[in-house]
């Protein structure tokens, strides 16, 4: 009756775990730092066409300098991922309504137009300048979406977003860093397949419990025979 007891507390444990690593896929999406950021369909600064000199740079790529930014912004983006996924930090939207789709880094390319320079980050930081960007994030159409910008130790929402009903949104920026893209979860049908590792502890999580239940089925019927 003991080995019963501690079989059904141990397999008690393992849905008591598997839970809150369920839940916490609502609220935020692990998957980002497995994938690439969104391309730039276009981008314009007044009436400058800026497209080639805006980088996106994703989780995965700032990992493996993939992309022409600096070392301290690649940190910088690292830093906000870790704290919004331990829950250190949080976004001004409701985490019941809304899912961190997309966090990355959208910068001036450093070596191609910073360092050229081009101008284009310093024209940036002038009062009443911004910059227009339409990015390809696979939106849903009509969903409803919220962009927030890393600034200063805080998340400031853009000035600016449009759902354009093609998968695209336009976003007006007035200053462009660490990047949230916060989607409508009534709006994510299924979470995008990017070889991110929650699908598989969900499969570890029902094979441990299935194990469990067997070990107590057998058990049991050994019992019965031993009485017997």
């Amino acid at each position: 009756m003991r080995r019963i007891a501690c079989l059904l507390l141990a397999l008690m444990m393992c849905v008591m775990v598997a839970m809150p690593a369920m839940a916490a896929t609502d609220t935020f999406v692990p998957s980002i730092s497995y994938k690439d950021g969104p391309d730039v369909e276009d981008a314009t600064m007044g009436d400058e066409d800026v497209t080639d000199c805006i980088v996106v740079t994703s989780l995965k790529e700032a990992k493996e300098k993939t992309t022409d930014i600096g070392q301290d912004d690649r940190d910088l983006l690292w830093d906000v991922y870790n704290k919004l996924s331990k829950g250190t930090m949080e976004l001004k939207v409701d985490s019941k309504k809304y899912v961190v789709r997309e966090l990355v880094d959208v910068s001036f390319k450093e070596d191609a137009c910073v360092q050229v320079p081009h101008g284009h980050e310093e024209e940036l930081k002038k009062d009443g300048t911004t910059v227009e960007i339409t990015f390809d994030v696979s939106l849903p159409k009509k969903a409803n979406l919220k962009v927030f910008v890393y600034l200063d130790g805080k998340w400031v929402e853009v000035q600016k977003v449009t759902n354009n009903g093609n998968g695209t949104v336009t976003c007006v920026f007035e200053d462009i860093c660490p990047v949230a893209f916060a989607v409508e979860a009534e709006a994510i049908k299924e979470t995008p397949k990017t070889g991110d590792e929650v699908g598989t502890n969900m499969i570890l999580w029902i094979v441990l419990m299935v194990v469990s239940f067997a070990a107590i089925v057998a058990l049991v019927v050994n019992r019965r025979k031993f009485i017997r």
